[in-house]
Parts: C-alpha cells; sequence; structure tokens
C-alpha cells in the first residue's frame, strides 16, 4: 500500500499511514451518503409536514443538480485552499446545513438547502477521489478504479435510503439528518486530530469563479426539475409558476450554451457535445438510468398489492449492492483480460435490465411473495453497474484531459438530474392514467350480476352486521371492500401494461447493442484516471 506522503494526504508525521487512510474514508463516508432531502423518510416527511411527495423527490435532485453545477471550479477550490482548511469548513458547513434541513418546514428553503449542500458534496468528492484513485489503481488504471469506486458511491446512496427508512419507521424522520450530523462530527474530529495544513491557502480572482453563469445554469435546471416534478400535481399550465418557469428555464439554459459557445474562457466547455462517444455515452447512460427509475413502479407494487410497509419497501433495495459488487467484478476483469468486445458487455448489461423487467411482468401478481424480487434487484443491480462503468469509460476514450470536467458536468446533468426527473415523472404519470383507465373497464363489469363481485359484496356485508355495524355503514364497508380491489385490479393491470413495454424494449436494445460497433477492435483503450468525478 502507498504511504500517506505518496497519496497527498496531509497527515501529522506521527499518524500511521493506516490511520490516514481510514481517515480519508471515514470523510468519504458521509459524503456518499449526505443530501439534502432522504427519499426513504418521504411517507413519513409527507404526514408529518402535510406536504407533497414531490417536495422531497424534488430536494433530492436539486443536491445532485449542485454537484453538477460545482465540478467545473472545483480545481480552483482545491488549489487555493490548504487540505485541512477546505475539509474543515466543507464539512463544518454541511453539519450546520443538515441541521437545518432537520428543523427545516418550508419546502423552498429545503430546495436551497440541498442545492447548496450538493454544490459543496463536490469539492469533497475531488479531494476524496484524488486520493483514494492510486489505493484502488496504483498503476492509475481508469477502469479500475470506476470498478472500486462506483459500487462505493451507488452503494452509499442505497443504503441511505435503507438507513433512512429504518430510522424513519422506528423513532423520526429527523434521525436521518441527526445521523448524519454524528457521521460529519466524527469527521471534523479526525480531520482536527490526524491533518495538518500543508500549505498556505491563497484567494482567487471573483470573476474565475464564473458567478454569473453558475448562477443561470442553476437557476435554468431548478426551473426545469420543478416543472417535471411539479407538473401533475399542479395540474401543468393551470399553475402560474409553472407556465413562467416554461418559459424562463429553455431561456436561461440558451443563454448560458451560447455564452459557453461564444467565451474565449468558458465556465464549461461544450467540446465534449460534438464528440459522438461522449454523445453515444450520455445516450446510454440516460437510458440506463430511465430503466433504473422503474423501482418507483416495484414500490407502487408493493405498498398497493402485497401491502408491504415503506421500511419493507425500502429495505429490498439492499438487493441492489451485491448487484452492484458482481458488475464492478465483471467489469474490472473485463477490461484488464481484453479478450471480448466491448459490444458484448453492454448487451448482456442490457439483457440484465430485458430479465429484470421480465421476471417482473411474469412474476407479479396478487399471491407474488417479497422474496420473489430479490433475483430481479439484484440483476437490475448487475445491468447498472456494468452499464455506468462502461461508458463512463467509453465517453471519455477519445477526449481531451482538459475536457475531463465538462465532460462530467454534462454527464451529471443527464445521468443524475434530469433523466430520474424526466423517468420519476413519465412512471408516475404514465401509472395514474393507466389506473383510472382500467378501473373504469372493470368497474362497467363489476355489478351485481357478477357472481365474484356479489359474493364478496354479500360476505362483507354478512360480516360487517355481524360485528354490530348499521345496515348503513354495513353497506359502505362492503362497498370500500369492492372499491378496494378493483383499486388493486387497475393497479396490477397498469404495472403489467408498463413491465411489458419496458421488458420489450430493453430486449430490442440489448440485441441492437451486441451489432453496434462501438469499438473496431477487441481491444478498448487503457487510459489513466485524470481530473474526472463522473
Amino acid at each position: 500500500m502507498k504511504t500517506a506522503r505518496e497519496l497527498e494526504i496531509p497527515v501529522r508525521t506521527w499518524v500511521p499511514d493506516r490511520i490516514a487512510v481510514a481517515t480519508v474514508f471515514l470523510i468519504m463516508l458521509p459524503i456518499a451518503m449526505l443530501n439534502g432531502t432522504y427519499t426513504g423518510s418521504m411517507v413519513e416527511v409527507s404526514n408529518t409536514l402535510g406536504v407533497y411527495t414531490e417536495d422531497i423527490t424534488i430536494g433530492y435532485y436539486a443536491a445532485s443538480a449542485g454537484m453538477a453545477v460545482s465540478y467545473p471550479i472545483v480545481p480552483k477550490i482545491l488549489g487555493a485552499l490548504s487540505g485541512k482548511s477546505l475539509l474543515l469548513a466543507d464539512l463544518v458547513l454541511q453539519f450546520f446545513l443538515s441541521w437545518f434541513c432537520a428543523r427545516q418546514a418550508n419546502i423552498d428553503l429545503l430546495i436551497a438547502a440541498s442545492f447548496v449542500i450538493g454544490f459543496l458534496k463536490g469539492f469533497l468528492m475531488l479531494w476524496v477521489i484524488r486520493r483514494i484513485k492510486f489505493i484502488f489503481s496504483p498503476k492509475d488504471v481508469r477502469s479500475e478504479f470506476y470498478a472500486y469506486f462506483y459500487p462505493l458511491v451507488f452503494g452509499g446512496g442505497q443504503l441511505s435510503m435503507v438507513i433512512t427508512a429504518l430510522l424513519a419507521y422506528h423513532y423520526d424522520w429527523k434521525y436521518m439528518y441527526y445521523f448524519m450530523m454524528l457521521l460529519l462530527l466524527v469527521a471534523i474530529l479526525a480531520v482536527i486530530l490526524f491533518f495538518r495544513h500543508d500549505r498556505p491557502s491563497h484567494p482567487i480572482p471573483w470573476k474565475e469563479l464564473h458567478p454569473r453563469e453558475m448562477l443561470i445554469i442553476a437557476t435554468g435546471i431548478l426551473m426545469l426539475i420543478y416543472v417535471i416534478t411539479y407538473g401533475k400535481t399542479l395540474d401543468w399550465m393551470a399553475s402560474r409558476r409553472i407556465c413562467t418557469y416554461i418559459v424562463i428555464a429553455p431561456l436561461l439554459v440558451a443563454i448560458f450554451l451560447w455564452e459557453q459557445f461564444h467565451s474565449t474562457h468558458p465556465f464549461v466547455s461544450l467540446k465534449p457535445l460534438f464528440q459522438w462517444k461522449a454523445i453515444l455515452g450520455y445516450f446510454y447512460m440516460m437510458m440506463v438510468m430511465f430503466f433504473s427509475t422503474s423501482t418507483s413502479l416495484l414500490t407502487s407494487y408493493l405498498t398497493t398489492i402485497l401491502r408491504v410497509d415503506n421500511t419493507h419497501s425500502y429495505t429490498l433495495y439492499i438487493w441492489l449492492l451485491p448487484g452492484y459488487l458482481a458488475g464492478a467484478f465483471i467489469c474490472f476483469w473485463w477490461f484488464r483480460w481484453q479478450r471480448w468486445r466491448f459490444r458484448f458487455l453492454i448487451a448482456g448489461g442490457m439483457g440484465c435490465f430485458a430479465l429484470f423487467f421480465g421476471m417482473l411482468y411474469f412474476g407479479i401478481s396478487p399471491d407474488s411473495t417479497y422474496e420473489m424480487l430479490y433475483l430481479p434487484m439484484f440483476l437490475r443491480g448487475v445491468g447498472m453497474m456494468v452499464l455506468i462503468i462502461a461508458f463512463a469509460l467509453f465517453a471519455v476514450e477519445d477526449l481531451h484531459p482538459k475536457y475531463l470536467l465538462s465532460n462530467a458536468f454534462f454527464l451529471i446533468t443527464f445521468r443524475s438530474v434530469l433523466t430520474p426527473v424526466i423517468a420519476s415523472a413519465f412512471y408516475s404519470n404514465t401509472l395514474y392514467r393507466l389506473q383510472q383507465k382500467y378501473m373504469v373497464e372493470l368497474s362497467e363489469t363489476l355489478t351485481a350480476t357478477d357472481p365474484l363481485a356479489a359474493t364478496r359484496w354479500q360476505s362483507t356485508l354478512g360480516s360487517s352486521l355481524a360485528q354490530g355495524h348499521g345496515i348503513d355503514e354495513a353497506t359502505q364497508l362492503a362497498n370500500n371492500t369492492l372499491y378496494t380491489i378493483l383499486q388493486q385490479q387497475g393497479t396490477l393491470l397498469a404495472l403489467k401494461e408498463i413491465l411489458g413495454w419496458l421488458f420489450a424494449v430493453t430486449l430490442v436494445i440489448a440485441v441492437v447493442s451486441r451489432f453496434i460497433p462501438f469499438h473496431k477492435t477487441v481491444r478498448v483503450p487503457v487510459i489513466r484516471t485524470g481530473e474526472d468525478m463522473i
């Protein structure tokens, strides 16, 4: 293992190398799990504060938007501040922002705080990456580093959802923020005890931080997220705010792109958008995140059909973690051995998604069990990790190193911000409309002449009367029972239709990917890690 000096960890002279490395991972732990809002406690927060679940969703993605916006200036900040000063300032701010989010009921302020949390995470993430990349890959090979790094990052995100759900169920939704504050406090104490100031800090000219460009693109992205997230809830054009944002957001994005294209010193270079490999990589990773976000359909099935509580719904996601490890293991040896063509790996990864949707389509029913979902979740984890690592490598193969951070900005914006928001809105809207469609169709035949419906109604009526309810109340209870059954059947049919289409689409993409010539040779370029945080 490399020494702390070789890894550029600014520890005190008496600190052993193993303690220095452990401190870096101690700092990384809260970074991987930290967010402004936590979707694992979505139901509890909604019930406690009387807010929409979309309020939690938009806060979650606002943090990702903050990370994307911070990336282009991160190296400048890291070069200007000493490591200890940067870590202490960032971790302390994250501590107080978490406390603010735990005590905040105003959604607009919560979204703003989530954005700032994501913005600050970018600085911590690159600082950690610069140290751990040589631990995971002593020769600084990108494919080897990603095979270790991506499971840690995505696994941390999934683990935070599970911990949030458990803490919200057993205690209160605020306890996730207190838990993160505890982890941040431990990291702060470790930095104070073990780290030293490795160099003096110096100021950065304000104009080099491009505050105007950051404000423009941050406002545009947040407005787009708002429109997509709240569209169905606020009835689209019936909301004056949505009408305003629909006009302003594209205008701000267009102004930003025009200025970057004509600027001699742009905040973000548009060069990656003119590389066909980068564009193809973005497209495939957007598809991966679109398909991965379909787990919201699985949550609807668990809560509506199987009647599983919120804690067990999110605990199911823990089965993604072994899938992430398996996918990373495959990619590590695939790119080290270099014996098979790249397109076989892509077809295999997309095939895992096809199996995931196929198993759900043919497997879900009112009689299914919670345990039958373990294998589909594992396969989804394998497919997602394989494709994310593969196209993270593919997108930068022909890209000049000075455009890596610009590439990270576009990739994170497309992959971790816009695509999941669009996918969540798409699945939510589609499921709602199909539910209404099937409930109308089923209700047309749900009459007294239907022997099954009549038997269920009479059974509920009789049991209600036997329990001492009056005839009117017993009749209402019998009607409610039929409505619940109708709702479950409508939801099940809607899920079947969506999953059927997703199964067909992913299967076609897997077959087509098998014949796309991503590389003309069997071997793919072995490239160095560089200043990339994608």
